[in-house]
C-alpha cells in the first residue's frame, strides 16, 4: 500500500520533500547563495539527454518535466520537479552523459550551479550531502514503485496510482475537485505508469467511465473525489 503523499511546506514555502525543504534555514541560505540565477520560458529544454555538460539546476520557481527518449524516438515522462527541487545531479556527481531531458512547463527561475561549485559545497556541508542522498533515494523508490505497479496492476489502475500521487503532491483543491495544474498530455501521464501511447487513451477512457477522472481540453485533469481515485487505484 502506498502512503498518502503530501505537499507539506517549510517556513519559507519550500515543499518538505524537495532538497531546499529538507535543509535547515542557515544551510538552505548557503546553498541559495551559490550559482547564477537563470530564467527560462515555457517548453524550453534546459537539460538535454546524452549531453556532456555537468551543471545542476536548483529550481526557485516554476515546474519542469523530466523525460527520456529511446532508440526508436518514443518519449516517456519520468517525473515532475517543482520549486525547491534539484535537477541534473546525476551528471554532476558521476561526470557521465545526461540520462534524461528536462523541459520547462511554463516560466521557470532557477540557480545554475556548476558541478565544481556543487562538489565544493557538498565537501564543506556534509549535512547537505546526506539530504541529497535521501532525495535520490526517494526518487529511486518512486521508480521502483512504478515497476511494481507494472507487474501487478492493469493499465487504468496504474494511471490512477500515478495521478493520485501527483495530484495529492502537486495539485490544488478547487470547488469541483482536485486539478493537477501542470500542462501534461494524457500520453505523458500514462508514460509515467509505463505504458505506450496507444494504451493511454483506453486507460483514461476507463477512468472517465469509472467517474474518478474528468479530462480537460487544457491539458489538465479534474479529479472530482481524490479518495475515490485512490480507492480505484487500490491505494
Amino acid at each position: 500500500m502506498l502512503p498518502m503523499p503530501t505537499m507539506m511546506t517549510t517556513e519559507p514555502g519550500w515543499p518538505s520533500n524537495s532538497l531546499l525543504g529538507r535543509l535547515r534555514d542557515n544551510t538552505r541560505q548557503e546553498l541559495l547563495n551559490i550559482g547564477t540565477v537563470v530564467r527560462y520560458t515555457a517548453d524550453r529544454e534546459v537539460i538535454e539527454q546524452d549531453a556532456k555538460d555537468t551543471h545542476v539546476l536548483l529550481l526557485l520557481d516554476g515546474v519542469v518535466k523530466v523525460q527520456t527518449t529511446d532508440e526508436t524516438g518514443d518519449t516517456a515522462l519520468l517525473a515532475i520537479r517543482v520549486a525547491g527541487d534539484l535537477v541534473g545531479e546525476m551528471a554532476a556527481l558521476d561526470q557521465k552523459p545526461r540520462s534524461a531531458t528536462v523541459v520547462t512547463c511554463g516560466d521557470v527561475v532557477a540557480k545554475l550551479i556548476t558541478s565544481g561549485e556543487l562538489m565544493t559545497f557538498l565537501h564543506r556541508r556534509n549535512d547537505v550531502f546526506v539530504e541529497l542522498i535521501g532525495m535520490i533515494n526517494d526518487r529511486l523508490r518512486w521508480a521502483n514503485q512504478r515497476r511494481r505497479d507494472f507487474l501487478s496492476h492493469p493499465a487504468a489502475e496504474r494511471v490512477a496510482r500515478v495521478l493520485a500521487e501527483l495530484v495529492q503532491t502537486y495539485g490544488r483543491e478547487e470547488a469541483a475537485g482536485w486539478t493537477l495544474g501542470i500542462p501534461l498530455t494524457k500520453v505523458e501521464l500514462a508514460s509515467i505508469a509505463g505504458m505506450k501511447p496507444r494504451t493511454a487513451e483506453k486507460a483514461f477512457s476507463d477512468l472517465r467511465k469509472a467517474g474518478v477522472v474528468v479530462s480537460h481540453l487544457r491539458r489538465d485533469v479534474l479529479v472530482p473525489d481524490l479518495e475515490n481515485l485512490r480507492k480505484f487505484a487500490g491505494i
